[in-house]
């Protein structure tokens, strides 16, 4: 468990075959392998998910794994000491209108978008919080000392993301708004809401179009400084790279449709000024980025010995869309460079990788 020490991503065990169908009852349920950033190599981690079969792992925050068992109730897990801490099943309002067993058997692996800590538990801990972003609208609930689930009602946007900032949940639009929430008293309140303005790259419109990229944000606390992180995904990406209309997939010589799945080409990174505008930076300078299904967060390039720094490590969240097409999904992470705008993969590439990976950067 000593690799566990450094950012390192969850993936399939190294056992599991491609066919595998990881019902409750295979094994390979509870084991998975890690790739370590430490020396860039990958572990079989036996009874990662200590006995419980069937459990799909939805982020990580802090250093813990967050998981929904296979009957679809939230557990956070520690991997390096063994913790387990459950919290209560979902109300049955927030997977309203479908039922219990649907949302078991169907909506599980997609229905949690991000899940995070307000910090690392502790046995005799009674204060800690976690909070998710769910369902399609990515609406946003949270749940304190495990005791029941609260959904921001007053809450108006479809978000992008959340973090914890000293027990502020900070909450990401698609408009580039944030929102600053108050969720330790009883009635959860908004006590900041910050609108600012973003100019338009030309540029970047011009060389990711619409109608061929799909964008996606995160929200960076970085120190002092907030940071917007803007990912262009080409929707269909064949074999070369190259990105292609979903019209050409099928032609009429085709009996079956081309595999193109989407793929990450670029990021754009913003910093908050005076809580008014969204102003571009061109360099990270000595920090790393994960962004993900984890918790975005930064580090300094010096706590990861041999690792570059004005870089970000993503990897694929694209949940709805992994989980409807079994022909890819998860394939989309990797390493991309601020400095001169490439991608590279940390393992060659495929295009499926189910349980996809994700990013876990535990705490110091």
């Amino acid at each position: 468990m000593a690799c566990l020490s450094v950012p390192y991503a969850i993936l399939p065990s190294l056992q599991q075959k491609d066919d595998d169908d990881l019902d409750d009852d295979n094994i390979s349920t509870i084991n998975r392998s890690i790739f370590s950033l430490l020396d860039n190599k990958r572990y079989e981690q036996k009874n990662m998910f200590k006995n419980l079969g069937g459990a799909w792992c939805v982020g990580s925050s802090y250093g813990w794994i967050v998981l929904l068992d296979k009957y679809a109730k939230p557990i956070i897990l520690n991997p390096f000491s063994g913790m387990q801490i459950q919290f209560p099943s979902f109300p049955s309002v927030f997977i309203h209108p479908v039922s219990e067993t649907y949302f078991i058997d169907i909506l599980r692996k997609s229905f949690v978008v991000k899940a995070v800590l307000n910090h690392s538990p502790s046995l005799d801990d009674k204060n800690y919080i976690l909070a998710i972003m769910y369902g399609c609208h990515c609406k946003i609930a949270f749940c304190c000392n495990s005791f029941k689930w609260v959904e921001l009602s007053d809450a108006k946007y479809s978000y992008c993301d959340i973090v914890f900032n000293n027990n502020y949940l900070y909450a990401l639009a698609q408009d580039g708004s944030i929102e600053v929430w108050d969720v330790c008293e009883q009635n959860p309140r908004k006590i900041l809401h910050v609108k600012p303005t973003m100019e338009i790259d030309e540029q970047e419109e011009k060389e990711f179009p619409r109608d061929l990229f799909s964008n996606q944000l995160y929200m960076v606390l970085s120190g002092r400084e907030i940071l917007l992180v803007k990912r262009y995904i080409g929707n269909f990406v064949n074999g070369d790279g190259e990105i292609v209309c979903e019209g050409d997939l099928l032609s009429d010589e085709d009996t079956q449709p081309l595999i193109c799945p989407y793929r990450t080409k670029h990021f754009s990174v913003y910093v908050l000024v005076n809580r008014t505008k969204w102003e571009k930076v061109t360099s990270l300078q000595d920090r790393v980025l994960f962004v993900g299904a984890n918790e975005s967060t930064s580090m300094w390039v010096q706590a990861l010995p041999g690792r570059e720094g004005n870089t970000i490590y993503f990897s694929d969240d694209r949940w709805e869309e992994m989980n409807m097409d079994y022909s890819y999904g998860g394939q989309d992470w990797g390493i991309f460079s601020l400095q001169d705008g490439s991608i590279k993969l940390h393992l060659p590439y495929t295009n499926v990788i189910k349980p996809p990976p994700i990013w876990v950067v535990p705490t110091p």
